[in-house]
């Protein structure tokens, strides 16, 4: 399984006396509440015999050529001033030759389903659009006007102002030529108990395992939904673009950072 969803395995050949601590006390594995509930959606049966799709579905899990990992964070549900402020869910969609399928994990839920297949990489590209969008939700654009900016500009200001709260922030981006409108949205996505952010990255399985330099972030804010994407250009310098955030602008978006080679780097 993909590393970033942080799971163990469970191979029922090799864990079914596995025991574990149940409100009803220890219990081995196969006796839960959990592997019943596997056993009534048909993913395994009695013996341990996991269905012959699901099981397409991890190979291609577990056999990569590519992996898109959206990262998203986002206020946690509080009940007490003591709990945690934000909470994060991990979606996973690998790619295998002409196979892709998805794993996605919130808390301890767990979902994963195929998501495709196309010999035909533009049709692969958007099959992964669709579902990554669909995980993103609906959100109203924020009101912002487009701007590129030097990234190690943006990065500096982030890491000197961020201590000092949201006016030293704000102040920071503004001295970098930001729109007012722009710079509030900015600013915005750093209240971690009022916005959300999702982080779309690409790793590749070659000889070695290669991150795609690019990324691209979507952030939800009170202002609305905006963009960051990274690119560089002829002088090597790497620039980040601001945008705000329409559903056609990320497919767009998500459109040409999927169109990178699969193992370029690698």
């Amino acid at each position: 399984m993909p590393a970033t969803l942080r799971l163990k395995p469970f191979i029922p050949s090799i864990h079914a006396s596995l025991m574990v601590e149940t409100t009803q006390g220890t219990v081995p594995l196969s006796r839960t509440a959990e592997y019943a509930a596997l056993m009534q959606a048909g993913v395994v049966d009695a013996a341990g015999t996991v269905d012959e799709m699901v099981r397409d579905w991890f190979t291609v899990l577990g056999r990569p050529d590519r992996e898109v990992v959206l990262s998203i964070r986002r206020p946690a549900l509080r009940s007490d001033s003591a709990a945690r402020v934000t909470e994060e869910r991990v979606m996973v969609i690998s790619q295998h030759r002409r196979w892709m399928a998805m794993a996605a994990r919130d808390g301890n839920e767990m979902v994963v389903g195929p998501v495709g297949e196309s010999d035909d990489a533009a049709e692969r590209v958007e099959m992964m659009c669709q579902t990554l969008i669909l995980a993103l939700g609906e959100a109203e654009p924020a009101d912002i006007e487009g701007a590129n900016v030097l990234a190690d500009m943006v990065q500096a200001v982030m890491d000197n102002a961020a201590p000092h709260g949201p006016a030293a922030i704000s102040a920071g981006l503004a001295r970098l030529g930001l729109a007012p409108a722009t710079v509030e949205a900015m600013a915005a996505t750093q209240q971690l108990d009022s916005s959300a952010m999702a982080v779309m990255t690409i790793l590749d399985h070659g000889r070695t395992l290669h991150a795609v330099p690019r990324v691209l972030t979507v952030a939800d804010t009170d202002l609305g939904r905006l963009t960051f994407s990274t690119s560089t250009g002829a002088d090597g310098k790497k620039w980040l673009s601001i945008w705000p955030g329409t559903v056609a602008g990320i497919h767009d978006d998500m459109v040409e950072l999927l169109s990178t080679p699969v193992g370029v780097g690698a």
